[in-house]
């Protein structure tokens, strides 16, 4: 072999050498990173500036306003995810019995002598 087929294999051979560590290195810092964010206990306190505070307010004057309440406007969070969820109960209930209705008219309306209800 020549000198300078030489050289170009040696330096192949050095390039493949540092790309494979390099691939090995990030691949194993991306392995570390993603070992921490799994051992990492969450963050349960809100941050001073009372944005999340903020949010979590507006979104539950957002609910407030979805939901009709008979006992005016105040009323705790925890009163009102038990209004939602009684409220989304209802309306469950009128879409089944409408569904109910509908197929009830329809088969009265082909002839048909037959109940759905």
């Amino acid at each position: 072999m020549s000198s300078i087929s030489k050289k170009k294999i040696s330096v192949k051979t050095t390039l493949r050498s540092i790309t494979s560590r390099i691939r090995r290195r990030s691949s194993m810092a991306a392995s570390r990173r993603r070992l921490r964010s799994l051992t990492r206990k969450p963050q349960t306190t809100i941050p001073n500036n009372g944005q999340a505070r903020s949010r979590v307010s507006d979104k539950l004057e957002a609910l407030k306003n979805l939901i009709p309440t008979q006992n005016g406007d105040s009323m705790k969070a925890d009163r009102l995810f038990q209004e939602t969820a009684d409220y989304i109960v209802r309306l469950r209930t009128q879409v089944f019995v409408l569904q109910r209705m509908i197929e009830f008219y329809e088969s009265t309306s082909t002839g048909s002598d037959e109940t759905v209800l």
